[in-house]
């Protein structure tokens, strides 16, 4: 199974469902099972400690523009009715922009790639194999 890493803060909202999308440089292959992980300690020099196994359904390109008075303004494609912070796990929109906001010079937009995903019954996948 792929491994990729997730800050400690998202672990309960993926592990709740409250966190269903992530924004990263690169996309994820769609369909192929991944497993979230924390690292123990230091990254790279600690153990992996799995959180959840998810399963991306779609990617978009996402674009963060840091306004030269400091807002910050995401653009992307997925359509979705819950603001954007709460697919992200954040609290609100202002955790979020502080998040980002040290990515993006003042006036500058960056690309990204926004990943939906959704957690991934491993026991019920087992099960169905068996049957």
């Amino acid at each position: 199974m792929i491994k990729r890493p997730l800050d400690p803060q998202f672990s309960a909202a993926v592990k709740e469902g409250r966190k269903f999308t992530t924004i990263r440089n690169n996309p994820w292959p769609v369909g192929v099972p991944i497993m979230l992980y924390n690292w123990s300690g230091a990254a790279y020099r600690s153990k992996h400690v799995d959180v959840a196994p998810v399963i991306v359904s779609g990617f978009w390109t996402i674009r963060i523009a840091r306004l030269e008075d400091g807002r910050m303004r995401y653009e992307y494609g997925m359509k979705n009715a819950t603001p954007i912070h709460e697919t992200e796990g954040f609290e609100n929109r202002k955790a979020m922009d502080d998040w980002f906001r040290p990515l993006v010079k003042p006036g500058q937009t960056v690309e990204k790639t926004m990943m939906r995903f959704s957690l991934l019954n491993v026991e019920a996948n087992v099960r169905d194999d068996e049957a």
